[in-house]
Parts: C-alpha cells; sequence; structure tokens
C-alpha cells in the first residue's frame, strides 16, 4: 500500500490591520495622557521620540538619529545602550524626578526581551500610566519570523520587507500571567500597537516565573495567539467623549475612556 504523502499546514496568515498607522495612534496616546516623564526603548531614527512634549528618556544600542528629537522638551536623556544595560545601571524615576507616565517599547523583537523591558519598566510608573509595545500583531508568520535574515516565506508575504519578530509572545505572556492589567490591542497598520494600564509597579509574578513563562510562550503558535483575541480598531480613540477627560485634573483614565466610546 502506498502511503499519501503529508500534506504540510498553510502558513497562517490574517487580514491587514486596517485602522490609523502607529505613528498617528501614539501622537494621539501622548494627546490623551499628556505625559510629564516619557521613556522610549528603540528610537533609531527619532520619529516617536520627536512626538514627545515633555522630559524624555530614549534608549538605543545605536541611535541614527535624522532630526531634531529634542524640540518642545524640558530635558532630553539619551542612553545609547541595550536596555537591559540601561535598568542595570539607572533609575529613570530618579532621572526624571517622578514616575514613568507614559512608556513606548519597540526594541529588539525577540519576545524575552520585549518582556523584560516590561517588567524594568513597571516598577517606574504609577497604576494608571500607559506602556505601549509595537509589533505584537504580525499579520503572517514571515512578519513574526524569530531571525530576520529568514527570507524562506517572503514570497508569499503581505510585507515581504517587514520584521515584527516573536514580540506577539510577550502580549501572549502579559495577558495569561497577568490578568490584573488591562490590556488593548489596536489595528494599527502595519503590526499592531498594544496598549497596557492599570499597572502594578510593586508586582514581581513575572520575575519569579520568569523562565516558566518564557519556556509556556515556547510553544504558541501564532493561530493560537490569535485564537480568541480581541483587536480593537483605533477609531475608539477618535470620539468626542475624550475632550471631558482631557480637561479633569486627575491624571485620563485610558480605561474608563475606552468603555465610555
Amino acid at each position: 500500500m502506498t502511503t499519501a504523502p503529508t500534506i504540510p499546514d498553510a502558513p497562517f496568515t490574517r487580514p491587514r490591520h486596517e485602522g490609523t498607522g502607529y505613528l498617528k495612534l501614539l501622537r494621539q496616546l501622548h494627546a490623551l495622557q499628556r505625559p510629564r516623564a516619557y521613556l522610549e526603548i528603540g528610537t533609531a531614527m527619532g520619529r516617536t521620540l520627536a512626538i514627545a512634549r515633555c522630559a524624555s528618556i530614549a534608549i538605543d544600542p545605536r541611535f541614527r538619529l535624522d532630526r531634531d528629537v529634542r524640540s518642545g522638551k524640558p530635558a532630553c536623556h539619551l542612553f545609547e545602550m541595550t536596555s537591559d544595560a540601561f535598568f542595570a545601571a539607572q533609575n529613570p524615576t530618579a532621572l526624571f524626578g517622578r514616575p514613568i507616565d507614559l512608556a513606548f517599547i519597540d526594541g529588539l523583537h525577540h519576545f524575552e526581551f520585549a518582556l523584560r523591558d516590561f517588567m524594568n519598566i513597571e516598577p517606574h510608573c504609577r497604576p494608571n500610566s500607559l506602556i505601549v509595545l509595537h509589533d505584537c500583531l504580525p499579520v503572517d508568520e514571515h512578519m513574526a519570523r524569530r531571525d530576520p535574515r529568514d527570507r524562506s516565506r517572503a514570497a508569499d508575504a503581505q510585507y515581504p520587507d517587514a520584521w515584527a519578530g516573536d514580540t506577539w509572545k510577550a502580549l501572549w505572556i502579559l495577558q495569561r500571567y497577568r490578568p490584573d492589567l488591562r490590556i488593548f490591542a489596536f489595528d494599527a497598520p502595519p503590526s499592531g500597537l498594544v496598549v497596557v494600564t492599570q499597572l502594578d509597579p510593586a508586582s514581581t509574578l513575572l520575575k519569579q516565573r520568569y523562565e516558566e513563562v518564557i519556556g509556556a510562550a515556547g510553544a504558541i503558535d501564532l493561530a493560537g495567539f490569535y485564537a480568541g483575541l480581541e483587536i480593537l480598531p483605533t477609531a475608539a480613540l477618535r470620539r468626542p467623549s475624550l475632550l471631558s477627560s482631557l480637561i479633569r485634573p486627575r491624571r485620563f483614565d485610558f480605561s474608563a475612556h475606552l468603555a465610555a466610546t
């Protein structure tokens, strides 16, 4: 008897995100949160850093700035080093003289680095601060490949030159192991934008279970990650109801704003 050849499963793919581009969405988040202290990991040419109009810290092992990133800022600290090295040597709360209000993570696109960045930032935040993660919603397996040199699926990819890495696994870990967090995934092209709030600066759970969560994430595939994941339209941040939130004396409540729109 001849055995029929095994047909491999088709690579995972999903429709492109159709919301506001991630840079414009990040500008909207700055307008909503009105941060006084902003930290970002992964600056490159400075497009995201230039958005901030407050005291800022930028961390990148190799800056390639091609624009003015200091304009409108009372202070702008540039640290040309890895984020792990920065947090081992520096205290952002002490540098700012206050907690971080808004942080943006767009460093090396490997999930363990993104997770450590989150773990290192959260202790320096307030509960209602926002931590924003880029590249957590890749649209196909080529975009989600771990090795950027791997071109084996580029021919069928929606964005042949894009690389989000496996950063999406950091989001999976936060959803699974930190149910106390409020997490909002937005359809910002090309690879999504995720906002995390209701933070717990005193939490040590991820640190204590680090090896466990890294191992668990290794067994998750992209299709399983997307099953049941709610992706919100970026239009949720353009509603007129946000105006009343902006004039309140207390800090902007991101969760309440989304619930009201």
